[in-house]
This record gives C-alpha cells, structure tokens and sequence, in this order.
C-alpha cells in the first residue's frame, strides 16, 4: 500500500473514531454542512471549507469527505484536495470508476510542480543543455502525455460548468516548475459533479419497507438516534421509547413491559408490531413481545424508528395501531468496545463487541449479561413456609445471558449476503391476563437469520424460538399447579423488491412482495397440551407515484391465515402527500389495519383460578373469533425547514371494532373437581365484543439544536376514547387524557454530556373486570394517579482520546422521595434505579 493511501486510510480512522467518540451528533454536522453548502453555492470557498471541516469533526461522512476535497481544489490547495479525495475513496468504494481518474489527475499535477525544472522559460538565463538530466524530461513528457490523456476522458465525463479546465499542456511544451505553496488550477471533476448534498439527511425504512425522509414518509414517524439512546438515561429498550409522542409504556413488574401507540394498552399488550431490522420478534402465541429474551443491548442499537398509526397494509397482522423498529449497527461500524453497568435495585449489565470490515467483508460479534432487581415482593416467601417460589432468586426480576454474531458479504456491482445468529438464557417476571397474576419464565431463545439482496429485490430467510418453563411467581402447598412449559417455533421467508419507472411526468416507486410464515407452538394451557401448526401465507403492493410536489400513495395487503377468512385481513392504506416547501410536506392518510387472533385467544383450554380461594373457572378459546379493527383518518405536517429544529405535528381519528376480551361465566352448579383440587363455578372464554370505540387524539412534538452539542425537544399527546355500546356512550379512561415529554441533551466541549427528562402521564380509570365469589365477572373501576418520571445521565471522557468513558445515571429518580407510583392497578410499585457506567472503545 502506498505511502499517501496509508495515510489516508489512518486519517479516515481517526475521523470516523472521532465520530464514535461524540455519540453522533448529527444535528451539529447537518447544520455546519448545510451552511457549507450556501457558501459554495455563493463560491465563498473558504467559508465553505470551514463549515465543512466543522461537520466533519462532529460526525464523519464520505459526502463530507468529497466536499472537503471539493472545496480545497476549488481553493487551488491541490495537495489537500488529493488527501480528502483518497479519504472519499476509502469511504466510498463503490464511487472508485468516477473518482479514480480525478485522484490520478491530482497527482500527476502535484508530481509535474514538484519536479525540476525541465526547460528555461523565456525571459530568463538559458540553461545548458548539460544541465538538463535527459530522464528528467522523457519523465516529464511522460507526465504531460499521461496528464493529457486523462484531462482529455475527464472533460467528456464532466457534467458541471466548473467541471471545464484549461486545454491540456502541450506533451512537447517546456514545462516551469510551480510554487507549492501558491494556489494552482483546480482539476476537473467527475460526472457526479456538484457538491453532494445527501449527507446527515434523515431516513425511515419501516413506513414504506425502504428508505425515504420522513418528509415523503405516508405515516407519522419519529426516529430516535444512537445519540438519543445513549443520552437517554434509561436501561432498556420500553423506557427509551418512553419519550415517543403518543407510546404508552407500563410497567407491572421491572421485568416486562406493556406497550401500546395511540391507547388500548393492556397485561401483554399486543397491538404494536416490534422489529429488529425488519424481522418481527412477537410471540404468536400470545401476540405480544417479551422484551428480557430479545437479547439486544442499547450499545448495539443504531436507531430506533416509531410509525405511529395502522400498518398492516404492508405488514399484516400485529401492526394494528403502529410499528416499532429496532435497527442495529450495521456490521464494520460503531468499532469495538467493552461496556459495563452496575447499581440498585439489583441492576447489572455488561456488553462487549468487536466490529470490522476488509474489502467487501463485515462482521460483528457481541456477547453480554444482565440483571434487574425487583421493585418489590407481593408476599415475602419464607423458606419453609406456605409459599414454594418458581424461581430460586426472588430479588430479581430479569437475569440473563446472550450473544450474537453477523457476517456481511458484498458482490459484484450491487449484490449483499448476510448471515446472523443469537442465542438467549435467562429468567424474566412478568404478569399474566387477569387472575392469573405475577409470572415467571425460564426461558432459553434464539434466532437464526439470512439475507440475500441483489439491486430492488431482498429475500430474508429467519428462525426464531423461545421455549422453557413458566408458572406463577409463587405457589400455596397443596394449590393446583400451574406450572407448565411452552416451546415456540416460527420460520419466516419474505421476498420483495422495488423499481422505480417514469410514465411522462409521473415517477412511479413499485413495492412488493410474497410472505410464508409458519407458526409451531406447544404449550399446556392450549389446544390440551397438545402442539399447534399453521401456515401463513402473505402478499402486498404499494405503489407511490409523484408528479412535482404531490406524492399519492396506495398500499394493500392480505393474509391467509388459518382462521381468519381472507375478506378479514384485507387491508388498504391511501395517502396523499404535498411538499409545501422544500423540506415541509402536508400528508392525509387513511386506511384500515386488524390483529389476528392469538394462539392463546384461539386455542386456550385451562381450569383458571379465579379470586375467591378454591374456585376454578374454566377458560377455552375459540377458534371463531373475528380480527380486532381499526379504520382510522389522519392529517399531519412535517417540517425540516432550517438546520435548527425538527418538528412534526399531527391529529387522527381512529374507529376500533371487535377488540377480544373474556365472555360471562356460563354458571353451573358448583362441585368439586378433585383434578383441579378446587369447585368449579362454570365456563367462560375469549369473545368478540360488541362496543365500538371512537380515539380522537392530537400530537405534536419539536426537537431544536440551536448550538454546536446542545438539543432541545419537548412532545406532548392528547387523546379522548368514547366507549359506544348501543345507545350508551361513555369515555374509556385507561388511556391517559395527556401525555408529555421534555428533555435537554448537551455534549460539552470538555468531553463531558449532560442529559435530562421528564416524563408526565395523566391520571387514568382502569375498568377491571374480576371474578366474584361465585366465579362471575364483575366490572371495578380502579384510579391510576397522575405520575412522572425524572431521568438525569452526566457522562465524562477523562482522557484526551476520549477512549473511555466513565457515567453516573439515575431514572425515575422521584422514587427516591418516595413518590412511588404503579402503572397498572395490578402492577407493583414503580421504583428507582441509579448505576455507573463505564464503556472503553478500542
């Protein structure tokens, strides 16, 4: 390797370690390299370079990498001008055809001025012939030949008027030597031609199944960064998402959280679709996620993004009131690190990673551990007492090991294979539906996931399994046991790909694709213990088309299911978006989106315990139920118009029909049934039922950085439901009438950030529907009070290289007054928790 390309290639490291080391600030890069931008514009050059060295040193880009290069050969400093260009071809390979020859060109240039001095210019003394060196000119004719011929291909493939240079030097001409240090001409360029104008611009994948700004996106989208993560001060993945306009996040144990977008949250919550670089991670069986075997840590996390609204038209069944995607660094980015966490209650994490790339190779692997202490215990369990807990360890709510690994393969001129695994063990709390109360689960997971794509088509192949033992929290002697063991199974195989084609003035972006899921679950609380397999087949189409300012777009899906007829999973998005301006778009959306029925809604076949001692009710699915609906109707403005603020405001109407929940107990005489060791009260089950809900609900939230390492944003959501119910009409109040976000991130310049949030949620009534004396449902009115959590996070980079970083974080740090709170009425007291952390990158 040569001597300038090493050096290069050491610079571009240190450029993009850089980077790493400041959390991503890529508000501050945007709003430098926006400014550079205007000044090239106006041929300030040395204003430009400026600004986009500025950008460069906040968060390293190969556009940036260019405009550098740009604007020193616009400046005449040819020798930087090749530096910067070698550093974009090391971060842009793939542009190696068009930028090559201008490298070639620059050093040509630079090797013609550094030589001697070939023949005498005409005014001065003449040189003798014998103190010309004979192979110093043939070099120099053959510099100038070479010089020629390339200047000669680049003025064909040059497209910019500044992209024309002087006639190329005569390869017989005498040639002087230049100064250095004076400016010269600047070179040609490539047909890429201007300055490249796409660097830190935001993009969101899950709204439409490929990359776009979220100014064309059809659906209310919020994206939360690397930085945002890593400033957040939370310690799992349901509190950052905490700060999402219009996401209700409630926990009943530290060990699960409940999740929901847009109201109608619940124990297993499972309206919401979760993601991880596109591969759903819901549990069929009971349609909700269990967040401790995900196995992802916050270091690993590029960016989360939000869709707020139905997305089944792409997504089918699951996706009913919005997405969430958890996308993770991609792998050869993000370097190698170890990180550590540790504090109360209980609180332990630790991560390791190593990350590379060589050629067209790139691989991650990571390994770590966590644990999480309880919140609090219920009944204490004494050894020897009435008590027989499930797990061994009482004081902790989550406790687990994982480990993943990804290689990535590029090929030919626009191929990518990848393949990836991971593996989970550990224990985790959380709480099942009604009576059924304070679970535990020893669960072991993994996945296993491969990737093909070659230009507009993708196939994604995955497996995903969960399988262990879960029972209740704790046991009386002498109770029935309901201690049983699950095992799921499901494989995915998706196809898609988009094209792109112009009809006249309309561009047209055609995206579609072909789904085969197959589901395999055995569990003892369904179908008699007996396994279950399904077969699940999907398509979709979304086409946008655009002419000038107006993008519509038209989206269907259908699945076939098992269950469910085909009519019922037909679901139809529509939106019409107006860019008003240059980065402010007006978008209206409308569409229809459903939940499938769950295995357990399906198939379930249980003797239930109910409230009253000794009182079993029994509990069957039913393998009829129609999908939960939505129909809803949305207008929204999203706006991008400086380099300060980011901002996005939106208000919706959402119709909800056929939610699941249980049916009145069909009494029956009660009598003893030595099998369950209980009286049975009756029968009971899932069932269609009949109110219709109407959410009529207002977002808006800003996010502003007006100086270099400091970002402001603040969000809030309102929403009202009405219960229908025939001629009665009555407000649902278990979704919070208000909810608001707030926080302030700075990156100081004395490697030291600061961050702090709040979160408020307005008082709730959670109507709970419990089990009397005698075995029969009964609506109770329970209040949840208005609460808020305050989370604060101050990190410091002791040493000049920034290599290590030491931090102190604390989150719902209130609790320590003692202002506990739950979020559900059946949930346990929320508490603090407070850790230091170190993280070493290598």
């Amino acid at each position: 390797m040569s001597p300038p390309r090493t050096a290069s290639l050491v610079l571009l490291a240190a450029l993009l370690w850089s980077g790493a080391a400041h959390a991503e600030p890529k508000d501050d890069a945007r709003r430098h390299f926006m400014a550079g931008l205007a000044a090239a514009q106006a041929k300030d050059y040395e204003t430009a370079l400026a600004e986009f060295l500025a950008a460069e040193q906040a968060y390293s880009h190969r556009a940036t990498l260019y405009n550098i290069a740009r604007s020193y050969n616009d400046l005449g400093n040819l020798p930087k001008a090749l530096e910067y260009f070698d550093l974009y071809r090391s971060a842009a390979p793939d542009k190696a055809a068009d930028i090559d020859p201008v490298i070639a060109v620059l050093r040509a240039r630079l090797e013609q001025q550094r030589a001697p001095v070939a023949a005498a210019a005409p005014a001065q003394e003449p040189v003798a012939a014998a103190s010309v060196d004979q192979a110093d000119v043939a070099r120099l004719q053959a510099i100038a030949a070479e010089l020629a011929a390339l200047s000669a291909s680049l003025a064909e493939r040059a497209s910019a008027p500044e992209a024309a240079t002087a006639p190329a030097p005569d390869p017989g001409a005498p040639t002087a030597t230049a100064n250095p240090a004076a400016p010269a001409d600047p070179v040609a360029v490539p047909a890429q031609g201007d300055l490249l104008s796409d660097a830190y611009e935001r993009v969101v994948v899950t709204a439409s199944r490929y990359g776009q700004s979220p100014l064309d996106s059809p659906s209310t989208v919020t994206i939360l960064t690397e930085q945002d993560i890593r400033l957040s001060g939370a310690s799992n993945i349901p509190d950052v998402l905490r700060r999402v306009a219009g996401i209700d996040v409630m926990f009943l144990s530290a060990g699960q959280a409940d999740l929901s977008i847009r109201g109608f949250n619940r124990e297993l919550s499972n309206k919401v679709l979760v993601l991880v670089d596109g591969r759903s991670v819901y549990l069929d069986f009971l349609g909700t996620v269990a967040w401790a075997p995900l196995g992802i840590a916050l270091e690993e996390i590029e960016r989360i993004e939000v869709i707020r609204g139905p997305g089944s038209a792409i997504y089918g069944a699951n996706a009913m009131t919005g997405v969430v995607n958890i996308i993770t660094k991609v792998p050869g980015e993000g370097g190698n690190l170890v990180h550590f966490e540790g504090g109360a209650p209980g609180y332990m994490q630790g991560t390791a990673r190593v990350s590379g790339r060589k050629s067209g190779t790139a691989w991650r692997m990571h390994a770590g551990w966590d644990q999480t202490g309880r919140w609090s215990e219920q009944e204490p369990i004494e050894e020897g007492g009435a008590l027989v807990p499930f797990l061994d360890d009482q004081t902790l709510a989550t406790k687990g090991v994982r480990a993943d690994a990804r290689i990535d393969q590029t090929f030919l001129a626009d191929g990518l294979a990848s393949v990836s695994a991971g593996y989970t063990r550990g224990t985790s709390e959380f709480y099942a539906l009604g009576a059924l109360g304070d679970y535990a689960m020893d669960y072991t997971g993994g996945f296993a996931r491969g990737d093909l794509s070659y230009g507009p088509a993708h196939l994604r192949v995955f497996y995903n399994g969960l399988a262990g033992p879960v029972g209740p929290w704790a046991s009386y002697i002498g109770q029935r046991s309901l201690d049983t063991a699950f095992d799921s199974d499901t494989v995915d195989v998706e196809l898609e790909a988009n094209t792109e084609v112009k009809t006249g003035a309309v561009a047209h972006r055609v995206n579609a694709g072909l789904g085969y899921r197959y589901k395999a679950i055995e569990w003892g609380y369904i179908n008699g213990g007996e396994p279950v397999y399904e077969h699940h087949f999907s398509a979709f189409l979304q086409e946008t088309a655009t002419l000038g300012k107006l993008a519509l777009v038209a989206s269907l899906r259908a699945d076939r299911t098992p269950l469910v007829p085909l009519a019922e999973t037909i679901s139809p998005r529509g939106a019409a978006i107006l860019r008003v301006a240059r980065a402010t778009s007006v978008r209206l959306t409308g569409g229809t989106s459903y939940r499938a029925p769950t295995m357990l809604e399906s198939y379930t076949d249980l003797a239930q315990p109910t409230s009253a001692d000794g009182v079993y009710v029994y509990t069957v699915g039913d393998p009829d139920l129609l999908p939960e609906r939505i129909l809803t109707g949305e207008i929204g403005v999203h706006d991008e118009s400086t380099a300060f603020h980011v901002a996005d405001i939106s208000g919706y109407v959402n119709r909800v029909t056929n939610l699941i929940g249980f049916r009145d107990v069909d009494s029956t005489f009660a009598y003893y049934d030595a099998e369950n060791n209980g009286y049975n009260a009756g029968e009971t089950g899932f069932v269609t039922l009949s109110p219709t809900y109407l959410a009529f609900g207002g977002e808006v939230e800003a996010r502003v950085f007006p100086l270099d390492g400091l970002d402001v944003y603040a969000n809030t959501a309102v929403e009202r439901i009405l219960e229908q119910d025939g001629e009665t009409t009555a407000p649902d109040e278990s979704t919070s009438l208000l909810k608001v976000n707030g926080g302030v991130m700075y990156r100081s310049p004395w490697r030291v950030d600061l961050g702090a949030h709040v979160n408020f949620v307005s008082a709730q009534v959670w109507r709970l529907r419990e089990y009397d004396d005698a075995g029969q449902l009964v609506p109770r009115d329970v209040e949840v009070p208005a609460r808020s959590i305050l989370t604060a996070r101050v990190a410091a980079r002791p040493f000049p290289d920034e290599k290590l970083e030491l931090a102190v974080s604390g989150w719902n740090l209130v609790a320590l007054a003692g202002n506990t709170f739950r979020e559900h009425p059946n949930g346990q007291l929320v508490g603090a928790r407070y850790w230091g952390e170190a993280t070493w990158r290598f």
